[in-house]
């Protein structure tokens, strides 16, 4: 099966393919990669047997975009190191970061240092860069907290502590001088510490130190101190060591209420991963408030590197660096890159965060016809969003009479028919345009006001000026401020309102922000003839036949059926009234009555 090639550009980049366990098999740059990614799914001819297994294996494919293909070489390089590839052609040398291991999976958890991360339900905190100030940064969480490092058994009481015990590096759960409880909250401590929760560990050991104090039990509380005199030189030696070779890279792009973001994780120096997020309804999508609000989420319980960028300044600057710095324990910088390495990565992250909502659209079904005409649409009346909700209005009436509203719905460029609706016109009489679509617009939001529904991101009226203030006046008096244009027919102007003399829009008839505003137009055109027809020939029907005792709306659907109209019944015969089913002599007789037509049966006849 080959897996969905649609979302790949023609771009330079690296791709990384996945088996059906979503396990990273092959990662490989070019400098395009749609097509380098199609070659592996052509004729199998010229490929190795290696490549040919490979791609049996495939079952999803994943790519970065980059600027250059050099670019992609040293993110290629990166992520191989990083996830060694099954089928990627790898240096022996390579060397993978360590990682802190706590082993909450089993009883009396463990701490120590792994190089090989596994999905055994344990927490893993790193990688880190620098051995050296991980491995003392055990050495004094082993003296704080007392935690067991050994692979030793625990079966308190019945074993003998080993040399940790003797050296103070272990409470020795062995030797059952702690209760399971206990042990735990000691654990739950080192974890807060290794996730940078230092400033509140730390206040809640000065609370306890001093409770112990108050209580007279001051060996304990001495103990505490101690805890406290380490974390506090801990936190010192973290500042000194932290360079600004680790940091988080953040683009964010808005669709709509939707915010699409991506972060790439620079570590030491080298781009190692990237991670894609998106924030859901977010009002108008504001990319500061946006970034402010997704680090307050995301830096909740994920690791903090020294340094965070970001394209825009994010609301609440002072107050989220002070958060992220009492949470890491160190200063964070949150800054905009202006910076020529800086600013490029930066960059290169914003045309990733681009692409996953392009992906993103497309796998809603926005063709590229359709985002090509809506960006349009949206640069030429200046809209704060995509107008992917779209409702087109329209009045059909002949002298005033049977006059409907319509109200028809495009999504994404293209028509959503179960949002239709018809709007019979009540309170205006006699030929009034302007009065009519006031009426059917007002009604339409005051509806949806009502249902606390969302609003569209455009409204188009069939017509002109008139037709435009009239539907704006009914917004305002419901104080909705929704974007409204008109367009008219003869010249195919978009209309705005209160604009003065920037009052029309004129687009070249090749514009398809123009074709998509004509299609709606033409749409709710056609819906409101349709439907003024059916209330037409609904009403006629009404005064003429639904009089008739006997007969009900079946019978009246045979007849209308039989002789097309109502017209050719009156002029028909009695007999000619019996050949429609279920119509006997007497109803024959009431139709003639009824209608006035031609002689009634004879008493003898039939």
């Amino acid at each position: 099966m080959v897996p969905d090639l649609s979302k790949i550009p023609d771009s330079p980049g690296v791709y990384l393919m996945k088996d059906s366990s979503g396990v990273i098999i092959y990662v490989g740059k070019a400098k395009s990669l749609i097509k380098r990614v199609r070659s592996y799914f052509q004729s199998s001819a010229n490929q190795t047997p290696k490549t040919r297994v490979l791609v049996r294996q495939i079952d999803d494919i994943e790519f970065i975009v980059t600027d250059t293909e050099i670019d992609a070489l040293v993110l290629e390089a990166n992520l191989i190191k990083k996830y060694k590839p099954r089928y990627n052609v790898r240096l022996k040398d390579d060397k993978r970061y360590p990682y802190v291991k706590v082993t909450t999976n089993e009883r009396f958890p463990r701490i120590f240092l792994t190089r090989r991360r596994r999905m055994d339900n344990a927490l893993y905190f790193g990688p880190y860069t620098n051995s050296r100030a991980i491995r003392s940064t055990l050495e004094v969480i082993s003296k704080l907290f007392l935690l067991r490092r050994c692979r030793k058994p625990v079966v308190p009481g019945k074993s003998r502590p080993c040399l940790n015990y003797h050296i103070k590096r272990c409470i020795a759960p062995c030797k059952a001088s702690i209760d399971e409880e206990e042990y735990n909250r000691r654990v739950m401590k080192a974890v807060r510490f290794l996730k940078g929760d230092t400033a509140g560990l730390l206040k809640e050991l000065e609370e306890r130190m001093q409770s112990l104090a108050e209580d007279q039990e001051y060996e304990a509380a001495a103990e505490v101190r101690d805890q406290i005199e380490g974390l506090r030189c801990l936190t010192e030696q973290q500042i000194a060591t932290s360079g600004i070779e680790d940091r988080d890279v953040i683009a964010a792009v808005a669709d709509g209420s939707t915010v699409y973001l991506q972060i790439f994780y620079i570590r030491h120096g080298s781009m190692v991963g990237k991670a894609d997020f998106r924030l859901e309804d977010s009002g108008n999508a504001e990319i500061p408030a946006a970034l402010a609000a997704f680090i307050k989420q995301y830096y909740q319980d994920s690791p903090i590197p020294p340094e965070i960028l970001v394209q825009e300044e994010v609301l609440e600057k002072e107050l989220i660096s002070g958060w992220l710095g009492q949470r890491s324990g160190r200063e964070i910088k949150l800054q905009v890159p202006y910076r020529t390495e800086k600013k490029k990565i930066m960059e290169m992250c914003l045309r990733n965060a681009e692409m996953a909502m392009r992906i993103s659209r497309l796998e809603k079904g926005l063709s590229e016809a359709s985002l090509i005409a809506l960006n349009e649409l949206k640069d030429v009346l200046s809209l704060e969003k995509l107008p992917q909700h779209i409702e087109g209005f329209d009045i059909s009436n002949i002298s005033g009479t049977n006059a409907v509203g319509s109200m028809v719905v495009f999504k994404d460029g293209l028509p959503a028919r179960d949002g239709y609706r018809q709007h019979n016109i009540r309170t205006v009489k006699g030929i009034d345009d302007f009065a009519m679509m006031a009426e059917v617009v007002q009604r339409r939001y005051s509806r949806l006001i009502k249902e606390d529904s969302p609003m569209p991101d455009l409204i188009l009226i069939d017509g002109g000026p008139g037709q435009v203030g009239a539907a704006k006046s009914s917004l305002d008096s419901l104080g909705l401020d929704i974007p409204l244009i008109g367009l008219a027919k003869r010249f195919e102007h978009i209309i705005t309102p209160n604009k003065g003399s920037d009052e029309v829009i004129i687009l070249p008839k090749t514009s398809p922000a123009l074709k998509l505003l004509m299609r709606v137009r033409d749409e709710a055109h056609r819906f409101a003839v349709t439907s003024h027809r059916r209330r037409r020939s609904a009403t006629l029907t009404h005064s003429q036949l639904d009089a008739i005792p006997g007969i009900g709306p079946g019978k009246k659907k045979l007849l209308i059926e039989h002789f097309g109209s109502v017209e050719n019944m009156r002029s028909a015969t009695p007999e000619q009234l019996m050949e429609v089913k279920g119509v006997s002599k007497k109803i024959a007789e009431r139709i003639q009555e009824h209608l006035g037509g031609g002689s009634s049966v004879d008493a003898d006849s039939g």
